[in-house]
């Protein structure tokens, strides 16, 4: 049962690739990778030197792994500048 919620998790993940999300950037994990989530919670990282806390902005997404979607910023592209 694990297995067949991983690879369905996995599947549904994978529709996101190549598309445009907005992502609400909730932290920094590591130096420079900031970590959020879509409107339909899937958790997307990204590499970034700005400051992104408690900002909506786009991202593309562009791969999986480590549990979750890695994006690239659209630069120029905040939808709003949320302090929440």
């Amino acid at each position: 049962m694990l297995g067949l919620a991983r690879e369905s998790a996995l599947r549904f993940r994978q529709q996101f690739l190549g598309r445009t999300m907005a992502v609400l950037w909730e932290q920094k994990t590591e130096e420079e990778v900031w970590s959020g989530l879509t409107d339909n919670y899937i958790r997307v990282f990204t590499k970034s030197s700005h400051r992104l806390e408690n900002r909506l902005v786009e991202a593309r997404i562009t791969d999986w792994r480590n549990g979750g979607l890695w994006g690239e910023l659209r630069t120029g592209k905040p939808l709003s500048a949320l302090r929440l």
